[in-house]
């Protein structure tokens, strides 16, 4: 694996699996049910079955348990500051005989930041097993209907797909300038310095591979981002009883 697929644990991941073929609307819809589902537990339980769903899930995905726990390390922080932020300041039982602990809290931190984790590895799950311009035109087809009322959704999706093609090279730029970069040795002060002298040359090689983007996209080399992809618009059976399946997983999920 490349250093910039390293750099990026949320990339799409090639296979064959049920997922992968998926119809990505019906996808997308499935996990706005989960999220809900997964927001209004109350019981470790639910989340403990959500957890086993993800990972069921995950099995059809390579390295998904080392990129999971990657994520959980950039999350570290929001993770603590959440469970600190209910621990100090949620009323009711107390730790320890303090007043200022508190128990309740302490649990409510703990339900929270298992929510939040889930929600992101759901997200992740969906990235890993559909490729971003399939990504964007299922929230282009899900959001079509505003069209009659005069809303740029076809001008939007082109313009999401546009972005989700330049991250990729932005994420190789920066590890390319990070690769060229010795690493300082004096202290905070001096990595600082360092990140910010980034900055400028960053800035005009991300102009330059935007210029050969558009050229690409000009001369046919690259698809025309703009475009609608023909894709199969019709949903198979294979979809319709995927999502009939998902649906009553989540009403179980929901009475657990």
């Amino acid at each position: 694996m490349s250093t910039a697929d390293r750099f990026n644990p949320g990339a799409y991941r090639d296979g064959d699996s049920y997922l992968h073929r998926f119809d990505v609307r019906l996808k997308l819809l499935l996990l706005l049910g989960l999220i809900a589902c997964l927001f209004s537990a109350t019981s470790p339980l639910r989340l403990l079955l959500l957890l086993l769903l993800w990972a069921a899930g995950a099995c059809f995905c390579g390295n998904a348990l080392r990129d999971s726990w990657r994520v959980l390390s950039f999350m570290r922080w929001l993770l603590l500051f959440t469970l600190l932020l209910h621990l100090f300041f949620t009323p009711g039982r107390t730790l320890f005989g303090t007043s200022w602990l508190s128990y309740d809290g302490l649990l409510r931190g703990l339900l929270v930041d298992a929510q939040l984790l889930l929600a992101v590895l759901f997200s992740l799950l969906l990235a890993w097993t559909t490729r971003p311009e399939r990504l964007a035109w299922g929230l282009t087809g899900l959001f079509a209907p505003l069209q009659r009322f005069n809303v740029p959704v076809r001008e939007t999706g082109g313009l999401l797909l546009l972005v989700l093609h330049f991250f990729p090279l932005i994420r190789e730029e920066v590890v390319q300038l990070q690769t060229g970069s010795p690493s300082p040795d004096d202290g905070w002060q001096a990595k600082i310095r360092q990140r910010v002298a980034l900055i400028e040359p960053l800035l005009f090689r991300l102009v330059d591979r935007a210029d050969r983007l558009a050229v690409d996209i000009v001369s046919g080399r690259q698809p025309d981002l703009s475009a609608e992809p023909s894709v199969e618009r019709r949903l198979s059976r294979f979809d319709l009883v995927f999502f009939c399946g998902g649906l009553l997983l989540l009403v179980l999920l929901w009475m657990v």
